[in-house]
């Protein structure tokens, strides 16, 4: 009598371990799915919504970005920059050691050292790169309302001095948000799949 083959599903099911990872990895992305629906303080959500309702049917910037987003853009979330600022650090980190005698020897000497070096400097350099693009996020997104209702979607302006505070708290949470999604990624490379 033939042996009765076992499914892939089944299998992956039934190990412990990779049970444990694949449920571990659906947990912490229905975490980032919450948290994707937070919106960032102080947004207008009627001009966002109107916002977003007038760029629906031209399926331009907005829409791939919000695809690239998985969603997060449309809801102006604490994650609408996503793991960008990161990646951007790192790349610059990389394009300079080749450049810099002093990181290229440290890179060289102890290949491990060096690497725990640049994940380190990686997170440092991401903070104020979050900070440039939560910058420039707000900003694109308030001419972009500007432009198609006359309002934009979060009042921000480090020269009004009403709105400092608040301009302050936006760049933060935002910044927050970014490093939070850096964190969760790294939750699933450790324990996930």
């Amino acid at each position: 009598m033939p042996e009765k083959k076992q499914s892939a599903w089944r299998y992956l099911w039934r190990s412990q371990d990779i049970r444990r990872k694949i449920l571990i990895t659906l947990g912490i992305l229905m975490i980032f799915r919450i948290a994707a629906n937070v919106p960032a303080p102080g947004v207008d959500r009627a001009a966002l919504e109107a916002f977003a309702a007038s760029q629906a049917g031209s399926g331009g910037l907005l829409g791939f970005l919000n695809l690239l987003s998985g969603g997060t853009i449309a809801h102006f979330s604490l994650l609408s920059m996503g793991v960008y600022p990161y990646i951007t650090a790192q790349i610059i980190l990389q394009l300079l050691v080749p450049i810099i005698p002093a990181l290229q020897r440290r890179m060289q000497e102890d290949p491990r050292e060096g690497r725990r070096w640049m994940e380190k400097w990686t997170y440092y350099l991401a903070v104020p790169m979050a900070m440039l693009s939560a910058v420039g996020q707000i900003n694109i997104f308030n001419s972009l309302a500007m432009q198609a209702l006359g309002q934009p979607i979060i009042e921000f302006s480090f020269s009004d001095p009403d709105l400092w505070l608040q301009s302050l708290m936006v760049l933060l949470v935002m910044t927050a948000g970014t490093m939070f999604a850096i964190w969760l990624g790294e939750l699933i490379s450790e324990y996930g799949i």
